[in-house]
């Protein structure tokens, strides 16, 4: 089943029932959400090799839900060599046209992978704009980096260690 196919299964009203039960501080923003899932609804979905991956997350103090995606070809990524990735900078087209894995559909409601869908979706931004815009943005930073020579970047960056110094530094005062 895609995404697409789960959006128009169901109504808003549910939705933003879930939505508020699983982030209850997203509450302020439901318009927001509503606006972006009726934009949804209209959307043609794209053709997609991704599978939506929902998965359970458990720590000491609280369990959440990570969605990310694989391809259903089983390619990984190369740079990181899994198979994980992020979906947040997708355009939602490509979201619509996700199927969702088999196992999400036995364990997670479908109104919550929804909920936790439409949440990931927005986390960048409300608008598909703005989130493209910002993607933009860090390809070329990315870029700028790459194209740097060994000077440069030791000059125009720093060890998460300086970084955390400067921060504890700043924290003591």
């Amino acid at each position: 089943m895609t995404l697409s196919e789960l959006f128009h299964r169901h109504h808003w009203l549910s939705i933003a029932t879930e939505l508020i039960r699983l982030y209850p501080d997203e509450e302020k923003q439901l318009q927001a959400y509503q606006d972006v899932f009726e934009q949804l609804r209209g959307m043609a979905p794209a053709t997609s090799a991704i599978v939506v991956r929902l998965t359970e997350i458990h720590d000491e103090e609280s369990q959440n839900i990570d969605v990310d995606g694989y391809y259903s070809d089983g390619r990984v990524d190369e740079r990181s060599g899994n198979d994980a990735l992020a979906l947040d900078f997708t355009p939602w087209n490509q979201w619509l046209g996700m199927k969702v894995d088999d196992r999400a559909l036995v364990d997670i409601t479908e109104l919550e992978i929804i909920a936790h869908c439409l949440y990931e979706m927005t986390f960048i931004s409300f608008d598909q704009e703005e989130i493209q815009a910002k993607m933009e943005g860090l390809r070329k930073t990315v870029e700028e980096y790459e194209n740097m020579t060994p000077e440069e970047r030791k000059r125009n960056t720093r060890s998460i260690e300086n970084f955390l110094d400067e921060i504890n530094k700043d924290e003591d005062i």
